[in-house]
Protein backbone atom coordinates (compact mmCIF):
# COMPACT_ATOMS: atom_id res chain seq x y z
CA UNK A 1 0.00 0.00 0.00
CA UNK A 2 1.36 3.42 -0.97
CA UNK A 3 1.14 6.06 1.74
CA UNK A 4 -0.52 9.38 0.88
CA UNK A 5 1.99 12.20 0.26
CA UNK A 6 0.60 14.28 3.15
CA UNK A 7 1.86 11.63 5.55
CA UNK A 8 5.35 13.11 5.05
CA UNK A 9 4.51 15.74 7.69
CA UNK A 10 3.05 15.74 11.21
CA UNK A 11 -0.70 16.37 11.36
CA UNK A 12 -1.37 19.79 12.93
CA UNK A 13 -4.79 18.63 14.14
CA UNK A 14 -4.17 15.27 15.82
CA UNK A 15 -0.34 15.32 15.97
CA UNK A 16 0.02 12.05 14.07
CA UNK A 17 3.72 11.55 13.37
CA UNK A 18 5.04 11.60 9.82
CA UNK A 19 4.26 8.26 8.21
CA UNK A 20 1.37 7.54 10.59
CA UNK A 21 -2.34 7.67 9.88
CA UNK A 22 -4.47 10.41 11.47
CA UNK A 23 -6.63 9.52 14.46
CA UNK A 24 -9.74 10.80 16.18
CA UNK A 25 -9.48 12.68 19.49
CA UNK A 26 -9.91 9.30 21.21
CA UNK A 27 -7.08 7.73 19.24
CA UNK A 28 -9.24 5.71 16.86
CA UNK A 29 -8.54 5.35 13.16
CA UNK A 30 -10.53 7.64 10.89
CA UNK A 31 -12.65 6.58 7.95
CA UNK A 32 -10.46 8.93 5.86
CA UNK A 33 -6.67 8.64 5.75
CA UNK A 34 -5.86 12.24 6.72
CA UNK A 35 -7.44 15.29 8.31
CA UNK A 36 -8.11 18.23 6.00
CA UNK A 37 -5.66 20.28 8.08
CA UNK A 38 -2.85 17.85 7.27
CA UNK A 39 -3.64 17.85 3.57
CA UNK A 40 -3.73 21.65 3.56
CA UNK A 41 -0.46 21.93 5.51
CA UNK A 42 1.24 19.54 3.09
CA UNK A 43 -0.10 21.48 0.09
CA UNK A 44 1.17 24.79 1.52
CA UNK A 45 4.56 23.32 2.38
CA UNK A 46 4.94 21.80 -1.09
CA UNK A 47 3.92 25.09 -2.75
CA UNK A 48 6.48 27.01 -0.70
CA UNK A 49 9.23 24.55 -1.58
CA UNK A 50 8.33 24.65 -5.25
CA UNK A 51 8.11 28.45 -5.28
CA UNK A 52 11.40 28.82 -3.42
CA UNK A 53 13.30 26.71 -5.92
CA UNK A 54 12.29 28.81 -8.93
Amino acid sequence: MTKPPEWQIRCPWCNASPGQRCTSPRGRRLAVESHDARITAHTVQTARQTGASQ
